[in-house]
């Protein structure tokens, strides 16, 4: 019974088990989920979700990260994923079969929610987050490898959300096999077109949280599930075969712009390029950008992008974005910068083609061929076969620390910053985490 491998794995894993660079990568990785979190304080999304969250009322548990009140703690996880997924700056991972999902959005929010609930310290925080990865992750590789359908972060992010909490709060075997089925019966799963148009729904990142987290509950007070994924006969269980072996969060991405993952290899090469040649925005006539497939093509190709989430699957317009002010983030990918007639004009200069050569690159990896043409009749071009901050093309620990930095800044500051930096630097040695909740309790 596979379910059960995976649930013994949950109740058995313990902190002294992990490899030193286990628990490194977990704590850049909820660094990083907790950055892009905070500069998501003003978000349309995460307004709406805490509008609701707040008239539901309940227990005050857990901490509504940025505005300091407090709501049951499977509340608090859906909330703070939503504002941890919306700016799509979270982490994720590619494989050989493709994506495997976006989990720090779902994982940290949710153990954050249960840890801060049940005093958890700093070392069973950290547990429960590399176990929720290597759930999440692995069971994100078995959909992947089986079948052909859109990978919402939410549907393998249930499982892992499931995992973490099952770790936290010490539920027996048996309990964490209901807790498996319940998530398995109640987890968001996309049909139809997907991900297209794009909308505040996008990866589901906040419905995943809350249903992991639901799921332990109901399990805790004796709900029974159905049979879970690792049991399915549909599914190759292979991932699986190397649980508590190998290390899934090792291989993670972490993402330097606010963008769809897609959009990343031309944003690499555009900014390349601007800098190698010293291109200004007023040199460029035509860039055309090599996609894997016609499809991608047509579903990035958005030239006017309505809302901020439409923005973040915008080649042109994350293109332009990034030509004008030198990076894609939240200050770009604003609702004031839509209308912004510099990244508009050198967005229409953008022309999206399917390049087989990209397209090779699939399922292993994502790239992109970028050619920009001048306005004197020069060409320069780059072929991008691995993204930065892909783990063969890693971001540094300067530029990972910059990146929260930059983001926690914009809400919180530049001293409380570095409070919360040093505070998640020590995190394992936290006998609780009531100093980082304070922290990021409150923005300004």
């Amino acid at each position: 019974m596979s379910t059960l491998k995976v649930a013994s794995f949950i109740a058995d894993t313990d902190f002294e088990e992990f490899p030193p660079a286990v628990v490194a990568q977990a704590k850049v990785a909820i660094r990083d989920t907790l950055g892009v979190a905070l500069a998501a304080h003003g978000d349309r999304a995460v307004e709406a979700t805490r509008g609701v969250a707040l008239a539901m009322g309940g227990t005050g548990e857990s901490t509504l990260i940025g505005i300091g009140a407090k709501a049951p703690c499977n509340i608090a996880a859906w909330v703070n994923a939503v504002m941890a997924s919306t700016l799509d700056m979270d982490d994720g991972a590619w494989g050989t079969t493709g994506h495997k999902g976006h989990t720090g959005g779902i994982v940290v929010p949710s153990a954050l929610a249960v840890a801060e609930a049940h005093h958890a310290t700093g070392r069973e925080f950290i547990t429960a987050v590399v176990v929720g990865y290597e759930v999440a992750l692995r069971t994100g590789w078995m959909i992947a490898k089986t079948i052909d359908h859109p990978l919402a972060a939410g549907t393998p992010g249930t499982y892992g959300a499931t995992a973490t909490v099952a770790t936290l709060r010490g539920l027996r075997t048996e309990e964490i096999v209901n807790a498996l089925g319940i998530a398995e019966a109640h987890c968001p799963w996309y049909h139809g077109e997907g991900f297209h148009p794009v909308n505040m729904t996008k990866e589901v990142a906040g419905w995943g949280a809350m249903t992991g987290v639901s799921a332990v509950l109901l399990a805790r007070e004796g709900f029974g599930g159905r049979r879970a994924i690792y049991d399915h006969p549909t599914y190759d269980r292979t991932p699986l075969e190397t649980l508590g072996k190998e290390w899934e969060i090792l291989d993670l991405y972490f993402k330097p712009y606010s963008a769809c993952r897609f959009c990343h290899p031309s944003l690499d090469g555009v900014l390349q390029l601007a800098k190698e040649y010293h291109l200004k925005t007023g040199d460029i006539s035509k860039i055309t950008v090599g996609v894997p497939s016609v499809r991608l093509a047509e579903n990035f190709a958005k030239y006017r992008p309505p809302t901020i989430w439409e923005a973040q699957y915008s080649i042109p317009f994350t293109i332009g974005a990034a030509l004008v002010d030198g990076e894609v983030g939240p200050e770009q990918v604003a609702e004031q910068r839509l209308a912004d007639g510099t990244i508009l004009g050198l967005a229409n200069t953008v022309t999206l083609v399917a390049d087989p050569d990209v397209e090779a690159l699939l399922p292993e990896a994502l790239g992109g061929k970028v050619r920009i043409e001048t306005k004197d009749g020069s060409e320069y071009e780059t072929f991008v076969t691995t993204p930065k901050g892909d783990p063969a093309n890693p971001l540094t620990e300067e530029e990972l620390s910059g990146k929260f930095r930059k983001l926690a800044g914009l809400v919180l500051g530049a001293e409380r910053t570095e409070e919360l930096f040093h505070c998640l630097q020590r995190l394992e040695e936290l006998e609780s985490l009531d100093e980082l909740v304070k922290i990021i309790g409150r923005c300004r």
